[in-house]
This record gives structure tokens, sequence and C-alpha cells, in this order.
């Protein structure tokens, strides 16, 4: 088994066996394992779909029947994230992209110079049942290129319909299309494309939206984004749409839901940053409710409905459905939430603030991973770091050795040295290895005056380096070096230190100037010492995109930490046969 595999078979089985959701304590779990979006039918009963059937339930989802939506079922295939709306017309319309007609390069190879981004088809499709799921019409192709993610569609008041959707565009991002419907989802007309500039992978983009029509007759639009916000635009047709801007609401990189409730407010559905992590953009452990009585100008403060905690944990892309006034019925795709609770009751009550159970000391003989921030736990704002991935992949091929994740944030080399006979000599580690350089090249051109000189100079980063690995090799240690991932340029990056000597219209220019030669450094040691080399820049360098590999231009995000991860085990191994 390669180690690809290994990972990948280690990541499924950590989330497999990840705890079940812990819920409101007003909360009780539904009786069923179906995913919404759910609607009611004309008999009160309730009506959801899966990969190929309708499903339907007459005793509050206790049992269930089902009927096929397609004639020719091999053809199609409904995601899991898909929309669902009975019209006031009886007409029932589900949105969905086909599964059976996915298409991508061989590989992914998402962003490649060499690869078309038409080459990624997922395709959008909506279809029609007029006896409440009984039977089906053919279905209707709206998109060709590859969608993401569909979970919100309305009937505004003339009866129009408005489905919120996206698509792969040419900039190797998604952005949002808009789609109505004049005639209950026979046929559609495609609306605006809402991109708000940001990101080349394929997560990025103002995507996932939801959509609530106000009181006065406009729709209201929120929108995922890597901001750190929801976007927001409105819009009084569904075609066009004004005011693309982020909006008051801080979320994590996952979609929102909204609905309109019976008693009149808006209830909005999405994973704020946990309480436990609030400066995470990426945490998806809890799941957040909140009300606006004023059609979305301010929100009620957030609570959590819902949370699932520790590694690969997460509670994501919800489906809200008002069974009864006040009965919420929600479920979500990840994590396998399926929950009823009374809006009366969720002031009565409150999941307790998650705090992770301490960790064991390391065992002697184990791997220490001595390194500063792009090192260390990053909780919420990274699942698994390289220390957590190495440990779960040697694991997976039989080994009992331990990693202990030393990195601190802020270090220097000269830290290091300063802390490596507590945090690394003292567990007796068998290898260690070793990633510093970021800090010790930073210049702090951000401070008045402005700072010209790097924290540690190229000589001092030197012998702290030769320091750190003798004393390593003294107590019979095996040394690694790491080289840095490279640095990218965000507005905030650029705010604090596009000043000379770095170029900020220079895509290299927070990397090249400066923290190259530190890098140069720690591969020249490495071949005069014989030390054991991963250079981490120079594989993310050769990737598809640098940026997709980083959080926030400096630090790695999980697909940062998993190649780190890949290039490492192999090299450990080596060392402890």
């Amino acid at each position: 088994m390669n180690f690809r595999i290994a990972l990948l078979l280690t990541t499924l089985c950590v989330q497999s066996f990840a705890a079940s959701p812990v819920l409101h304590p007003k909360a009780q779990a539904l009786p069923f394992t179906h995913q919404g979006p759910f609607v009611t039918t004309a008999d009160g009963g309730v009506l959801c779909v899966d990969a190929k059937n309708a499903l339907r339930s007459t005793d509050e989802g206790r049992t269930w029947s089902s009927t096929p939506v397609f004639v020719e079922p091999a053809k199609f295939s409904i995601s899991s994230e898909r929309a669902l709306l009975r019209t006031r017309e009886g007409a029932i319309i589900s949105a969905w992209m086909n599964l059976a007609e996915r298409q991508q390069p061989k590989g992914w190879r998402w962003g490649d110079k060499d690869v078309s981004w038409k080459e990624f088809v997922l395709p959008t499709y909506t279809c029609r049942s007029t006896d409440d799921g009984k039977t089906w019409e053919t279905p209707v192709k709206l998109s060709v290129p590859w969608c993401g993610c569909i979970h919100s569609m309305i009937q505004m008041r003339s009866g129009r319909i408005v489905l919120v959707g996206q698509e792969i565009i040419p900039a190797w991002r998604h952005a949002t299309v808009m789609w109505v419907s004049d005639d209950l989802g026979k046929s559609w007309r495609r609306g605006d494309v809402l991109d708000y500039g940001i990101g080349a992978h394929d997560h990025a983009g103002s995507i996932e939206g939801s959509v609530v029509e106000r009181k006065d007759g406009s729709l209201y639009l929120l929108l995922r984004t890597e901001s750190g916000f929801l976007w927001e635009a409105t819009s009084r047709d569904g075609l066009k749409w004004d005011g693309l801007k982020q909006s008051q609401i801080p979320s994590v990189t996952c979609c929102p839901q909204m609905a309109r409730l019976a008693d009149g407010r808006i209830a909005l559905l999405w994973n704020n940053p946990p309480r436990h992590a609030p400066a995470s953009r990426t945490s998806r452990e809890e799941l957040f409710l909140a009300f606006s009585a004023d059609e979305g100008a301010t929100w009620s403060k957030p609570g959590v409905v819902a949370g699932s905690y520790g590694p690969g944990a997460r509670v994501a892309y919800p489906y809200l459905y008002e069974r009864q006034p006040g009965e919420l019925w929600i479920t979500t795709m990840q994590g396998g939430l399926r929950m009823k609770v009374n809006v009366a009751g969720l002031n009565q009550g409150e999941l307790p603030i998650y705090k992770a159970p301490p960790l064991p000391p390391p065992r002697p003989g184990g791997i220490v991973m001595f390194g500063d921030s792009t090192t260390a736990v990053r909780p919420g704002a990274v699942q698994k770091v390289y220390a957590q991935r190495v440990g779960e992949a040697l694991q997976s091929i039989g080994s009992s050795m331990g990693v202990h994740n030393a990195g601190l944030g802020g270090n220097t080399t000269k830290n290091a040295r300063d802390r490596l006979a507590k945090d690394v000599l003292a567990h007796q580690p068998r290898v260690v290895v070793i990633q510093f350089g970021i800090n010790d090249a930073a210049v702090n051109v951000w401070k008045n005056p402005p700072e010209t000189a790097p924290r540690v100079p190229l000589a001092g980063f030197e012998a702290n380096l030769r320091g750190i690995i003798a004393a390593l090799r003294k107590q019979g240690a095996k040394p690694i070096l790491m080289t840095t991932n490279p640095l990218r340029w965000t507005p905030k990056l650029k705010e604090m230190y596009g000043k000379l000597p770095y170029r900020p219209d220079d895509a290299d220019g927070f990397d090249q100037p400066v923290l190259a030669r530190y890098n140069e450094i720690v591969r020249r040691l490495a071949a005069e010492l014989n030390v054991p080399l991963v250079d981490v820049h120079a594989a993310f360098s050769k990737a598809k995109s640098v940026d997709a590999l980083l959080l926030d231009g400096m630090h790695p995000n999980d697909q940062g930490h998993q190649l780190v991860a890949e290039l490492l085990v192999p090299v450990i191994r080596e060392q402890v046969r």
C-alpha cells in the first residue's frame, strides 16, 4: 500500500469513527437517516429525495415509502447537495448536480496550465413532479460546467422560482449563477454571475448561496467565501443582482441556509467560527442558528444547535425545514446530524464550550516535530497539521512510534535553541524534524520606524541550526531538516509587509527577497552535515497552485500539511530502519 492510499484510508477511518453530533439540550434525534431538504405534501406528509428515489413519510419520519425519480436511472444520480421546493400550485421541483455525468481530468489537476477548465463537468439539472412525488417528468439540464453545490430554491410571491446555482469559471474558482423560472420549473432563464474575485482553487469563490424573499418583495442572498464573512447581494427580480459585498456575519468556509419561518422571522443556519476557536475560518465543528426580525438587517446572537468535535469532525452543509410552526428539522450532509428542536426551547440551555482532552506526555524514542507556527497545531483553522498526519500514517503501516508536536508560533532559531533542552531533548527522541526560517527571515517593515534587517541574521540562523543539530546528535537523535513553505501575498500581508525589501507587485515578492537565502542555508547545511532534507519549498513551488496549499499566504492549509506529511513519511521511515 503506498503512502497516499494509507493516508487516505486513515483519514476516512478517523472521520468514520468521529463521535455523533452533540445536540442542543432541548433537541431530539429524528427517527431516520434521510437527509434534507424536505417539503410538506398536500396530505401533510413529508417528502425528500435520495440519489434515485423520492421518499415519503406520513408518520413524522418513522416509516418511509419510495418511488423512483427516473425512467432511465442509469443516466442520473442526484447529488447530496440539492434543493427541493413545493410551489403554492402543488408542483415539486428538485434541483441537483448529476453525478452520473461527472467528468474531470485524471489526477484532478484543477488549475494546471495544460488543462482547460471546460474539462471539469458536473451538470446542473432540475426535475418536476405534479403528483406529490409519485411520478416525475424528464429532467431538464440547466448547465454543463462543474457545479460544486446547490441547496437553495424559493418561490417569490409573484410566482417566479429562483434557484441559486454555481459553476466553475475560467479564473479557476466557482462563481454563483442565478436561475429563474416563470412556468413552475418547466423552463429556466440564466441570471447574473456573482464572482467576488478571490481565489483559484476548487472551493474558492463566492459560492454555495442561500436566498430569501423579503417583505418588500426584494431578494436577499448570502454566499460562502474565504474572507471570514458571508457576502451578500440583493435583487428585485432574481436575474439582476446588485451590491455584492461583505456582510457583517462571520463565517468559516461553508454554506449558509436561510428560511422564512411561520412567525415571520428569517432563520439563518450556518457554521459560525466555533466558540473554542473564534479566530478559525475553516472549522465546521459547531452549527449555529440565528434569527432576523428586520429582514436580514440585523441578527440575533448566534446559538449553537449541534456540535461535533475532534480531528476531522464537522457538522456542516445544513438543511432547515420547519415541520410545524416553531418545530425545526435540521439535517446536515457532513456529520450526519438529524435533529428536531422547538424554537421556544433554544434559550433553555446551551452546549458547553468544547475543551480538547490533554495530550499524554510523549514516550521516549519517538519523533519530535520542532518548528514555528507552520508546524504548530492550529485549532479550528486546520483540521490536521503534518505532525498529526504523519503519526496517523505511521500507525496505519504498523509503526508504534509516537509523534510529538513541539511547534511554537513566532519562534526563530534563537528561540528554538533556548527551548531545545526542555521541549525536545527532555523527551529523548529518536528523530527530530526541524523547520524554521520564516520568522528568522522576517523584516519588520510594519514597525514605526520600519526595520531594515531580518529578525535573525543569516550568520546567526546558520549558527543556530548547527548548534541544534550538534545537540541532537550528541544525545543520539537523528535530525531531519526541512525548508519552509513559500509565501504569497494576501491583502493583510501586503498591508503589513508591502514595503522594501519586499516587492508587493511581484507574486514572489514576499518570498524571494529575503527568505530564499535562508532556505539555501538549510539546503547547504543538509548537504554539508549529511542531514536528510525535505525540500518543502521546492515541492510547494512545483504544485499546480501554491495558493491552494496556503491558509493565509503564510501557513499551510490542510492540503499543504498533507503534502508535507507525504514528503516526510518515507524520509522518517528511512531513518528508523
